[in-house]
């Protein structure tokens, strides 16, 4: 009997799941699927630290916030929501689009989708499945959701589980149409008869440019960040491993030789191998480093170290780090060791705007494409809720102070910058220099708009 069937006791075609998906034993872990890897996979963030530490810090902190199902309730504001959270994110802005978004949404917390994001197949939570999809769109340009839709029933068209399909084994397939060209996806680990509908796939792709209509298929699928930088990949391997030769081979910072004029001849080429191996075997390798080597004899000091090549090396190498980081728009000063806790702040605040939000927002517009074609509701929004992150929260002080000066705010957008609740007594708010009621203020009316009338 099959492994989903066993565990579900349901047929996979009865629950959408596509034939032929095997689970084998790879490297000791049980996975779905048994395919190579992608070149930027394998030679890049399997062997790159810098790489691997980058892209998993992204993913790490864009997969963290919770999903929301919101529902439009005025299209105008919604659609100032959306310029607004289309620019740069900061403290300012998210206050503004908090605003906005009470304005544009209601939120429907008890939405069943939600229950489908947090906890999408047997094996993966909602954390894990965001953060593998994310992790294979920054390294192959390429995310792919499979959603296991039943064919038939009640639920049918709205999935019952969600799937992160490694994306070098998926493979689009096309059809002579002008209309839809895209006929659907096949899996590599699955029979080649199986052609997954474009409908049950979910795919995030990066802009892909072509440079003939004879590549026009290119246009389907997304282009990896590293295509551009696989010579500085090569040239970042190369450097780490010189520098590993370097330290590797690291010698003493000198030594105390002959100086010519103790009375011994020549030596021949037994005894300059022997000495040689000797040099190795003792005085060579990080242990040794910045030794002193004695020899019984009339001597002299002769220094050893680091050449001026050798010191480029490393500079070298940190300079292609630097320019592997802004790929992912990843802050310089977040690279740098022992950095000051104000530019920390600046670079963790940067890191979120430029490298995290960009691919948070990503996901948000293509989760609420899907959503609304499951539950065939074009009202719905999927969006990712950025008060979880507190670099992002403003000084509430500072905030006040702001928004006041502004004379653009209501009293009501300031409370909901504040997070309190809408619900309260204007008989009891005090405003205004003479501190008035604000109801009375209203009723005589004194107040409009958040301002004071002439």
């Amino acid at each position: 009997m099959d492994l989903i069937q066993r565990i579900f006791g349901v047929e996979k075609k009865a629950m959408g799941l596509p034939r032929g998906f095997s689970w084998e034993l790879n490297n000791g872990l049980w996975t779905p699927y048994k395919g190579n890897d992608d070149t930027y996979i394998d030679k890049a963030y399997k062997t790159i630290p810098i790489i691997q530490a980058i892209i998993s810090e992204i993913i790490d902190k864009a997969s963290d916030a919770p999903p929301m199902i919101m529902r439009i309730k005025d299209k105008k504001s919604a659609k100032a929501y959306e310029r607004i959270a289309g620019g740069k994110i900061s403290p300012h802005t998210k206050v503004q689009m908090k605003a906005m978004r009470a304005k544009a949404y209601t939120e429907v917390a008890d939405h069943p989708a939600l229950e489908l994001f947090d906890s999408p197949n047997p094996y993966m939570t909602g954390k894990e499945l965001r953060e593998s999809s994310m992790g294979y769109l920054l390294l192959t340009g390429n995310s792919i959701e499979y959603n296991a839709t039943p064919m038939a029933g009640a639920r049918a068209g709205v999935p019952r589980q969600i799937w992160s399909i490694p994306s070098p084994c998926v493979n689009p397939v096309f059809q002579d149409s002008r209309t839809k060209p895209l006929r659907g996806y096949t899996i590599n680990y699955m029979t080649l008869d199986d052609v997954i509908p474009e409908e049950m796939i979910s795919h995030v792709k990066f802009f892909n440019p072509i440079t003939s209509t004879e590549n026009i298929q290119e246009t389907f699928w997304g282009l990896s960040p590293l295509r551009s930088a696989s010579k500085l990949i090569s040239q970042k391997r190369d450097a780490d491993i010189a520098q590993g030769t370097l330290f590797k081979n690291m010698t003493p910072a000198g030594m105390i030789v002959g100086s010519g004029n103790d009375g011994y001849g020549e030596l021949d080429e037994t005894e300059a191998l022997a000495i040689n191996k000797h040099f190795r075997d003792s005085h060579m390798g990080v242990y040794n480093a910045g030794d002193i080597l004695v020899t019984p004899a009339n001597v002299k000091w002769e220094e050893i170290g680091l050449s001026p090549v050798d010191l480029q090396l490393i500079d070298w190498g940190k300079d292609i780090e630097r320019q592997i980081a802004r790929l992912y728009k990843y802050p310089d000063e977040m690279l740098e060791s022992g950095g000051v806790v104000a530019n920390s702040e600046v670079g963790v605040l940067k890191f979120i705007r430029n490298a995290v939000y960009p691919v948070i927002s990503r996901y948000d517009k293509a989760r609420t494409k899907m959503i609304r074609q499951w539950y065939n509701d074009d009202s719905l929004v999927y969006m990712s809720d950025l008060d979880y992150y507190p670099e992002l929260q403003p000084n509430k002080g500072e905030l006040v102070k702001w928004m006041r000066a502004s004379n653009v705010f209501t009293q009501q957008e300031i409370r909901t910058a504040l997070d309190y609740p809408d619900d309260y007594d204007e008989s009891e708010v005090l405003v205004g220099v003479n501190m008035m009621f604000l109801d009375d203020i209203r009723d005589n009316g004194q107040f409009r708009g958040g301002q004071l009338s002439e």
